[in-house]
């Protein structure tokens, strides 16, 4: 035993070196090779990518991702894998880092910084470009995140992950007008989608309400600009009255500052047209708006202290009213007057049970926000909760330590910021969450600066003044503000004039940039919002909250799951197609998954690498009893949708089906399914197991293996290349010797095709007699999928003749080759043959198919012919072809199956016919064109099986246009015409698609 292991280690040491020579003129020293033969199950196809070092090579991986090309694969692992490291040197720690992974040489590369977590890998068709998410340094890091783009080969010109030709741009600090801001609070399919020539990438981000990257500061007269903090101007603490106005005090000005945060060296106005959202006529009023070449544009806002007679405390809001790419900006203006603020007109709050169900943060007093030039902040002491999203309601508790002085509240919003009191159970949650005493305060209490309780604020943006929720998602897509008043209360003096509570209600949405300067290394350009639709009016469009993206190879077309489309219906998903220009400009967006109204929703949408193919999941909403998730299949206008998770029958699965992944080419799909309805196993199954099929076939799906729990696979099941052959996807499941671990790991497997013959049989019908002339008919050989098949051989047993050029061609998934198989009527009497094909699929795996012929052809004046049959079969009978055949694979009979077929000399192997219209009704004319026929021919031309339409004659050079009339009682269908030559040997075969004049 001890020998042989020895003898399989010298084995496995010479294939390594001979990598090594193999691949030292394509890669740099440093690059660390890994074993290529020993990972790869050749009898399955199977291949364990996430290798490590030593007997037990599993190292665990996950998300794998594969080129369109077949070579490079892309995987998360948290091992630290022997790699080549051209960014960053390796360091242990528990991070999941990105691996890259080259399948012919073996190669390893590093190519994620191991300080980070990253995730969500993807790679462009050629695997040159490389994105991932990055996570933040610490769990608490919230705001640490971002997309990564990894350039493999800068210069275009060099073989990957060369040092010094390696390049990593973290988005997050590319150019806007749109921030990847807040990445952190993306919960829903976060990670980045790549196109397939590495040029755009697409990704889930959030949209502010101060987007653009707004640096907003203001200046009160002469002052000093002074940056604003928690969005919020506060007009008291600029003017230094914290007591308040008077209404006898004169009008107020401040210069608003707002400065695009990333210029991208242009002259574009990103900051909108800022204006209050009141009536200029109320207690504040701006100016006209100036801007400077370095990009900081300037507004007067006055606020009027006669409005104090109107009432105490005045809100209003500063809006960036102008058509910027990424929406309004929104920042709160607060003026008070003197005296006493009055309790907010606010209804009854959510009861302690509601509240009990709700997340809960602890708010803390933010360090002043300085500027350049001051250390005073704007807003006095605040409470920025941070960014929320829009229909995610939270308790924020603050602990009235170090608080003197009455408590009294005023809120922009009731609905969207308030002070509420919670009930025992969350209360003691405050108390684990670090709350001395969690009491609640009541406005109106009286703090003395000891642990006397804390006071809980309701944050729900997405709603209405009235309690109800936002029709239009773009409503709540603001900042919002409350303000604590703290006011003398007996002797007791406050320690503050109190503080804000300001929170900026962000909205997910999907983004798109685009390489800037291609050739030259990923250069991000701006970018662009992707989550758009037209309105109903169509006069514009309006952003929509979006996630989970994919995007086509050129970048022109971007499909994404859509929330809440429609605002006047119940919540829902869909899934839109949006299209855009090469220049980024939008064009238009189409709903492809359908109604909603009927209580379904759609989401996880792939597309094609040209963009015309899209297959999502559809699902009720509530779910339903027996009523599973489906993966289903249209085109990009929603049209010919139909479900792919079904049985030979054509039943649909009996349980969800999720996860879709399409090729490129849009011909294989690969989904996550718990179903046990969609093929023929009898052995027991837990967990998803993975299915693939062709998406132009009505064949049944294939179960490729088994994946295990959810929360193994993600958000997609697998990854395919161009035509689909090779799956890469994650799988707890052993499938290769050095896999042990028992913790799923990334695997590729090879895809086998499947052969058929339509129609299952030929009859040629029934000859008049010997002199008759012969014919052809039509056979697909058929790929019903979901890998690739190549033809081998095709043969016809004599007195039938086939020629065709289907031998030694690859058929990929739902396509076919046409073959022809003719009969000239030589003998009387009945005659039998057979078709026979071979080919071959992976893994080196045979097929074989067959079909029977006959034809029967009658004595002249003996009906039935020799085998004393009855009436002869009416021709007509006899399959017709398919209109959606290749024409390339057209062709004559083997005259070497015949000897007597011999064609005349002169006569021409390489015929070609084409028809025009290829689509036609009853009483059109075809044109019929031909080509290669011998020159000054007679040439019979032949409506399928049913005898010579009639007949025409070669040019001198090869040759021929003739007119032929679809007749009226011809059926509707495929049909097809050939050319004979005088002989009946078959030349040349063309298919159109006979239809009823109303389509």
């Amino acid at each position: 035993m001890k020998h042989g292991r020895s003898r399989d280690r010298r084995l496995r040491l010479m294939v390594l070196v001979a990598a090594v020579v193999t691949a030292v003129s394509g890669y740099a020293a440093g690059v660390t090779l890994l074993r290529t033969t020993d990972d790869r199950d050749t009898a399955t196809g199977t291949e364990l990518v996430s290798t490590g070092e030593g007997e037990g090579g599993a190292a665990g991986g996950r998300a794998v991702r594969i080129s369109a090309d077949g070579r490079h694969l892309v995987f998360q692992s948290r091992a630290e894998l022997p790699s080549a490291t051209p960014l960053f040197a390796n360091s242990s720690g528990d991070r999941w880092r990105v691996y890259g992974r080259d399948r012919t040489t073996g190669a390893v590369t590093l190519l994620s910084d191991p300080r980070f977590d990253a995730t969500d890998p993807q790679t462009s068709a050629d695997g040159r470009v490389v994105t991932y998410r990055r996570g933040a340094a610490l769990p608490e890091d919230r705001g640490g995140t971002g997309t990564v783009v990894v350039d493999r080969s800068v210069s275009g010109a060099s073989a990957l992950d060369r040092p010094g030709n390696v390049r990593a741009t973290d988005l997050t600090t590319a150019p806007g007008p749109v921030p990847a801001s807040f990445p952190a609070l993306c919960d829903r399919d976060c990670g980045p989608r790549l196109s397939g020539d590495g040029s755009t990438v697409v990704y889930p981000s959030v949209l502010s309400p101060v987007s653009p990257d707004l640096v907003v500061s203001a200046a009160a007269g002469s002052a000093t600009p002074r940056t604003i903090g928690g969005d919020m101007i506060d007009v008291n603490a600029l003017a230094g009255r914290p007591g308040g106005f008077a209404p006898d005090d004169r009008p107020f000005d401040v210069t608003v500052s707002t400065r695009a945060a990333a210029h991208a060296g242009t002259d574009a106005d990103l900051t909108g047209r800022p204006g209050v959202q009141g009536r200029q006529s109320g207690a504040f009023r701006t100016g006209t708006k100036k801007c400077g070449a370095s990009g900081t544009c300037r507004t007067t806002l006055t606020f009027d202290p006669a409005r104090c007679a109107d009432r105490p405390v005045h809100w209003d809001r500063l809006d960036t009213r102008g058509a910027t790419s990424s929406g309004r900006s929104s920042i709160t203006l607060l003026a008070r007057c003197a005296g006493n603020v009055p309790p907010p007109a606010c209804g009854p709050g959510p009861d302690a049970g509601r509240l009990a169900e709700l997340p809960l943060r602890r708010g803390e007093f933010s360090s002043s926000i300085k500027s350049d030039t001051s250390s005073d902040s704007v807003s006095g002491r605040r409470v920025d909760v941070g960014p929320v999203e829009p229909g995610r309601p939270f308790l924020v508790m603050v602990p009235a330590r170090g608080l003197t002085g009455r408590v009294a509240l005023s809120t922009q919003d009731c609905a969207a910021v308030r002070l509420v009191e919670p009930g025992p159970e969350l209360r003691e949650r405050a108390a684990r969450a670090g709350a001395a005493d969690p009491t609640p305060i009541a406005a109106g209490a009286v703090l003395d600066g000891s642990d006397s309780g804390t006071l809980y604020f309701l944050v729900d943006p997405a709603a209405r003044p009235t309690g109800e929720a936002a029709a239009d998602p773009a409503f709540a897509a603001r900042t919002y503000a409350a303000r604590v008043v703290l006011s003398p209360a007996g002797a007791a003096t406050p320690a503050s004039d109190g503080f804000s509570v300001t929170v900026r209600a962000v909205r997910q949405v999907v983004e798109m940039r685009r390489d800037a300067k291609p050739g030259a290394g990923f250069a991000p350009g701006p970018a662009t919002l992707v989550s758009l639709v037209k309105g109903r009016d169509a006069s514009g469009s309006r952003t929509v909250d979006g996630s989970r993206p994919a995007v086509s190879d050129d970048g022109r077309t971007v499909v994404f799951t859509a929330h809440g489309l429609d605002p006047d219906a119940p919540p829902a998903d869909a899934v839109v197609a949006a299209r855009f220009a090469d220049d980024g400009r939008h064009l238009s967006s189409t709903t492809v998954s359908g109604d909603t109204s009927d209580g379904s929703t759609a989401d996880s949408p792939e597309v094609s690498s040209d963009g015309r193919t899209i297959v999502f999941v559809r699902r009720s909403d509530p779910a339903a009893p027996g009523e599973a998730a489906q993966v289903l299949v249209t085109d990009e206008r929603g049209r010919g949708t139909r479900t792919l998770s079904t049985a030979a029958s054509g039943a649909p699965g009996n349980a969800d089906s999720t996860r879709p992944a399409l090729s490129p080419d849009g011909r294989v799909v690969a989904f996550a399914s718990s179903a046990t309805n969609l093929d023929d196993a009898s052995e027991s199954r837990t967990g998803l197991q993975l299915f693939v099929r062709a998406t132009g076939s009505r064949g049944s799906a294939v179960r490729l293996t088994g994946l295990g729990k959810a929360e193994y696979v993600g958000p997609y099941a697998a990854a395919l290349d161009a035509g689909g052959s090779a799956v890469a996807f994650t799988t707890a499941e052993s499938l290769a010797g050095d896999d042990g671990n028992e913790r799923p790991d990334a695997y590729v497997r090879t895809v086998a095709g499947r052969l058929s013959l339509e129609p299952a049989a030929l009859d040629f019908g029934t000859f008049a007699a010997r002199s008759a002339t012969g014919a052809g008919l039509p056979v697909r050989i058929v790929n019903t999928g979901p890998g690739p098949i190549t033809v081998k051989s095709v043969e016809a047993g004599a007195p039938f003749s086939y020629r065709g050029a289907c031998a030694g061609t690859t058929i990929r998934a739902g396509e076919t080759c046409t073959a022809v198989v003719s009969f000239a009527p030589r003998a009387a009497g009945r005659h039998t043959g057979t078709l026979r094909v071979e080919a071959a699929t992976a893994p080196a795996a045979g097929l074989k198919a067959e079909l029977g012929l006959t034809a029967r052809v009658e004595e002249p004046g003996r009906p039935g012919g020799e085998d004393g049959g009855g009436a002869s079969e009416d021709p007509s009978s006899a399959p017709s072809p398919d209109p959606s055949a290749d024409p390339s694979s057209d062709a004559s009979s083997d005259p070497s199956a015949d000897p007597s077929a011999e064609p005349p000399p002169g006569s021409t192997t390489a015929a070609t016919l084409n028809i025009t219209p290829t689509v036609a009704q009853p009483g059109r004319v075809l044109r019929v064109q031909g080509g290669g026929f011998a020159p000054n021919a007679r040439v019979s031309l032949t409506w399928g099986a049913t005898g010579p339409v009639q007949e025409a004659v070669a040019t001198s050079e090869g040759t021929l246009t003739a007119y032929v009339p679809v007749a009226h009682q011809q059926g509707m269908g495929p049909a097809s015409i050939t050319a004979s030559d005088e002989s009946g040997r078959l030349l040349a075969y063309a298919a159109f698609l006979v239809e009823s004049a109303d389509g």
